[in-house]
């Protein structure tokens, strides 16, 4: 992580023209500024909505549409103060992330984790600007996506691509005229430069599937919600490691011999360091024990 890491003095970084990284290392937020409207994809926890509303103030930016890319916690409670402070913009979800959001299961759980992370950012002396949240994201009025939407925003169009395999409403973004994609979670967690965790939650097969748009898209840059973007051949590496990550996981999970807790606990053991500990070990367990099971309910012939 060390040679990895990016400080928080200096975001927000510019990406391409009109395009730039909010947030901090952890927790990436992407704006693209058309020449009539601007767009913020992801929204981040609440202990950086602060830092996030001094970044856009920065750029003079009052956002007209903010996207939430899918229904977890570190990517859903940041909305409710990113959404007070801008009024006028237009959120934007994709079907399944109010349901996943307001399930009686999960309102806890989201609680718990962004009180978790805000106190894991405040370890590493990076000091939240609020108190986590005390009430679930309220999605209400959202313009919610059932497949796919272009934003025009001036000589710069966002598409919205409601994808599977990684969580209930789940969307990716793609700049399709400069071949840059917001990935999210889509390819998996990335240790930069100690490879991917894939994150196969809902299902195997279409997660796969996600994995094979991204490749065929081919995107020049790649931005995922934590640790920075991919650009160029690290780009078209990362991709290439994320789904051979992937593969060999769903290989090793279908192969093995151990019973689905201690081999849930194996992947949990190995993967639970640096970057992952801001979250929960309940959280991360659990995304352990959604793989073991995942992989093992899918009947894809060639494991």
């Amino acid at each position: 992580m060390k040679n990895s890491y990016i400080p928080e003095n200096k975001f927000p970084i510019k990406i391409d023209n009109n395009l730039f990284m909010l947030g901090n290392y952890f927790f990436n937020l992407f704006l693209t500024i058309g020449n009539k409207q601007t767009a913020l994809f992801e929204v981040g926890i609440s202990a950086i909505v602060d830092t996030v509303i001094n970044q856009l103030e920065s750029l003079d930016i009052s956002p007209d549409y903010i996207i939430s890319s899918h229904p977890h916690s570190d990517h859903i409670t940041g909305l409710a103060g990113l959404a007070k402070r801008y009024p006028n913009a237009q959120i934007i979800v994709a079907t399944g992330a109010k349901e996943f959001v307001e399930h009686p299961k999960a309102v806890p759980l989201l609680l718990k984790e962004d009180n978790f992370m805000s106190k894991s950012l405040s370890n590493l002396s990076i000091k939240p600007g609020r108190p986590s949240i005390q009430d679930i994201p309220d999605l209400h009025g959202s313009i919610v996506i059932k497949n796919n939407k272009s934003l025009d925003l001036g000589e710069t169009t966002l598409d919205l691509i409601k994808v599977q395999g990684h969580s209930p409403g789940n969307l990716i973004g793609v700049l399709p005229q400069k071949k840059i994609l917001f990935s999210s979670d889509s390819l998996g967690f990335h240790f930069p430069g100690r490879g991917y965790l894939p994150l196969f939650f809902t299902q195997v097969d279409t997660y796969l599937s996600t994995l094979n748009f991204i490749k065929e898209f081919n995107p020049s840059i790649v931005c995922p919600a934590h640790q920075g973007p991919l650009m160029g051949k690290a780009a078209t590496a990362g991709i290439k490691t994320s789904i051979k990550t992937t593969m060999d996981t769903i290989k090793r999970i279908k192969r093995s011999t151990l019973s689905d807790d201690a081999l849930a606990m194996d992947i949990f053991e190995q993967n639970y360091k640096d970057e992952f500990t801001l979250y929960t070990k309940d959280n991360i367990k659990n995304c352990a024990v959604l793989l073991v099971k995942r992989a093992k309910e899918t009947r894809l012939g060639f494991f």
